[in-house]
């Protein structure tokens, strides 16, 4: 089987891009990201997805404000991300279903054995919102799965927005050999 490039974009949603939890410079990895996407064969994008309860949020005892609630507009992705791709090429992963759970990576229950999201031989290259929670989270998934599938996992940076610094994603990377794609 060829060889498939994926760009897995992180929560590029609208709650962290301008709305109840924004994160510094969210809206500059779009422009990043649409100038990349048509080099790929395939884009998965993540989506915080949450009941109105979530555990996450402050009301019910978490960090966060709430966001992303299913089915709202703060949990949409903005539609100049879906210009010019093929809708064939377009996959969604939804994390964060469960109200009593959070789950900052998008592959916390991935079954390796019933999936079609990867295979042996990939090019997954990660991106979004924000470095230090769902991107490393999510890429701490995915390099577990590459690691058992047998494929490769990189990093757009520039394609990845911070609350505060990329530490924790570079010192991640450098552990395992991630390279800066």
């Amino acid at each position: 089987m060829a060889k498939r490039k994926i760009l897995l974009a992180v929560d590029l949603q609208k709650d962290f891009i301008d709305g109840t939890l924004t994160v510094p410079g969210a809206a500059t990895v779009i422009p990043e990201i649409n100038r990349v996407k048509k080099d790929f064969d395939l884009v998965y994008f993540t989506l915080d997805f949450h009941p109105l309860g979530h555990c996450s949020f402050k009301e019910q005892g978490g960090p966060w404000p709430v966001h992303c609630v299913h089915h709202t507009a703060g949990a949409s992705i903005p539609d100049e991300v879906f210009e010019g791709l093929e809708e064939s090429k377009v996959r969604f992963i939804l994390k964060g279903r469960r109200p009593e759970r959070e789950e900052y990576g998008a592959f916390v229950d991935f079954d390796i054995e019933n999936q079609d999201l990867f295979r042996e031989g990939d090019e997954v290259v990660v991106c979004g919102i924000a470095a230090e929670y769902c991107v490393l989270e999510t890429l701490k998934n995915l390099y577990e799965i590459s690691r058992k599938i047998g494929f490769t996992v990189r990093v757009f940076l520039g394609g990845t927005a911070k609350f505060e610094n990329y530490d924790t994603v570079l010192a991640f990377m450098e552990e395992n050999g991630i390279k800066v794609w």
